[in-house]
């Protein structure tokens, strides 16, 4: 129970405005870039059935030419994915670090407060002493 008490006081110092604000855009990010894994994975390669150039007839140039487009543009959105990515974990990685800065504070706080509680311990014993004792 106490433990668990400490949690929630933890949690009181999370700055969850930033989070909360935050929290749209992650989630858009991680769902774009879901959607499209996903979808990427669904196509179907290019692979036509013909077999590969082995002569420079104007048509193994032409299929050869439209085999290297496609692969242009896959490189294209693999590299937005990419970015999109980054920026995700980018995200991820700040709000993460806002909260390890939250702990932090609430963890030195925490010993701080241990060692008040304790003098005051003393102290309160201390007196209860000397007011027996008289």
């Amino acid at each position: 129970m106490i433990l668990a008490i400490g949690w929630i006081s933890a949690l009181k110092y999370v700055p969850w405005k930033d989070v909360i604000e935050a929290t749209p855009g992650v989630v858009k990010g991680a769902k774009r870039l879901f959607t499209a894994v996903r979808a990427d994975t669904n196509s179907q390669p290019v692979a036509d059935g013909s077999p590969a150039v082995t002569s420079f007839d104007a048509e193994g140039l032409a299929n050869l030419d439209s085999r290297v487009r496609h692969l242009q543009a896959q490189i294209a959105k693999l590299n937005s994915e990419q970015n999109s990515s980054a920026e995700l974990i980018k995200s991820l990685a700040e709000q993460n670090a806002r909260v390890v800065h939250a702990i932090e504070i609430f963890r030195v706080r925490t010993k701080i407060l241990i060692y008040v509680c304790f003098v005051l311990g003393i102290t309160l014993s201390a007196l209860i002493f000397v007011v027996v004792l008289k």
